[in-house]
Formats: C-alpha cells, sequence, structure tokens
C-alpha cells in the first residue's frame, strides 16, 4: 500500500466517520472502495479495457441500505430525466413516496 493525503470539507468528514460506523468498516476502507469504483467505472465505459482486468479485491461490492437510509442520502439528488418512466414501469410502488419529499423523478 501507498500513503497518500486527502482533504474533506467538515461536512464529507463527518459523513465518512458515520459511515464507517454504521458499516463497521475503517473510513480508509470506505475511500478504497469509493476510488475502486471510479476506477471500475472508468475501466468498464472504456472500450480498449474490459472489466475482467480487475482482480477481484478491486471489484466493489455492492452496499446495501435500508429504505429510510436511502431516501435520506438521495432525495435531494435529481435523477435523470429519461428514466423516470422506466422507474415507474419498473417499480410503481416503490417510487410514490420519493415525489413526496421533493425528488425530481
Amino acid at each position: 500500500m501507498e500513503k497518500t493525503t486527502v482533504y474533506l470539507t467538515p461536512d464529507q468528514k463527518q459523513a465518512l466517520t458515520d459511515a464507517a460506523r454504521a458499516e463497521g468498516r475503517s473510513e480508509a476502507r470506505l475511500i478504497r472502495d469509493g476510488i475502486d469504483g471510479v476506477i471500475a467505472r472508468h475501466r468498464i465505459s472504456d472500450p480498449t479495457s474490459t472489466y475482467g482486468t480487475l482482480a477481484p479485491a478491486a471489484i466493489p461490492k455492492p452496499i446495501w441500505l435500508p429504505r429510510d437510509e436511502f431516501t435520506r442520502r438521495f432525495a435531494g439528488v435529481q435523477a435523470d430525466a429519461g428514466l423516470t418512466s422506466q422507474l415507474h414501469a419498473l417499480a410503481p410502488d416503490s417510487t410514490a413516496e420519493l415525489e413526496s419529499t421533493g425528488c425530481d423523478l
């Protein structure tokens, strides 16, 4: 491993501390997982590279959130407007409560 320095805003640092505590993982592990996710997305979008070239440990594991935590984190995030009808078609009963929170679907 190599050591590096990352500057975080106070809000980012607090959110990272909270997430590490909630998941029972270290802050460093969460940061490495986040970096692995960015790297994986770039490799997937690169037509000259394949996802299979990543070491198994580099493939980010999905993080499952309870519905209320997901809503708290993402209620203010604008979804891709082109996906609205597809989201409603896939899960028509799970988007109504998001609309009541002010989330634009």
